[in-house]
């Protein structure tokens, strides 16, 4: 069976972001993978070894933190094949991996990672999340704006009956220690 990531839900138990990482705090694989990415304008989320002796997975998740688009299919199929040559031009073992055998995996965090670095939530600026702030029943909220403790967010109210317009409360900043499960609300056009 195949190690699945899970996310952080919270801010504190997040691991910074490899591309967030000094270089020399990089271990030898995420340096590797990272300088393909990163190469290519992108960011490097994580790096991580999953799956069992004889059936490894490596997984590599990236994202474009610089603009409200994702990363395009044909993107995510060059970073794979970069990063399947780097590996490949590592030898007969590559570092972390052995000379085992593995699949390797890029893919983007998706719409159901939890906001938990600053970075996450900058990126969706604008958005409605569903957040829980101080561990209370998850509330929807729109995002106002970032800094370096935490986020502002304007608390959304649904009209007290179907039809009847939601109320949007003035903005209040929360420090991210306080704000759990937050997931952006993916909104049809």
């Amino acid at each position: 069976m195949v190690n699945r990531r899970s996310f952080a839900k919270k801010f504190h138990d997040s691991k910074p972001a490899v591309s967030e990482m000094d270089p020399i705090e990089r271990s030898e694989l995420q340096g590797i993978i990272s300088a393909v990415v990163e190469g290519q304008g992108l960011w490097c989320e994580e790096v991580v070894i999953g799956g069992s002796p004889g059936d490894r997975v490596l997984s590599v998740v990236i994202d474009r933190i610089d603009e409200e688009n994702g990363v395009s299919l044909d993107t995510i199929a060059t970073i794979t094949q970069e990063v399947s040559g780097a590996l490949d031009a590592q030898g007969d073992s590559i570092p972390e991996l052995g000379a085992e055998s593995y699949t390797l995996e890029v893919s983007t965090p998706g719409t159901d990672r939890p906001l938990v670095r600053k970075h996450h939530w900058e990126k969706n600026l604008g958005r409605i999340v569903s957040v829980s702030i101080d561990d209370d029943e998850p509330t929807q909220a729109k995002i106002h704006s970032v800094d370096a403790q935490g986020v502002e967010l304007i608390v959304i109210t649904p009209g007290a009956k179907k039809g009847m317009p939601a109320k949007y409360a003035s903005p209040v900043h929360y420090d991210f220690e306080h704000l759990t499960n937050a997931v952006v609300q993916v909104q049809l056009k």
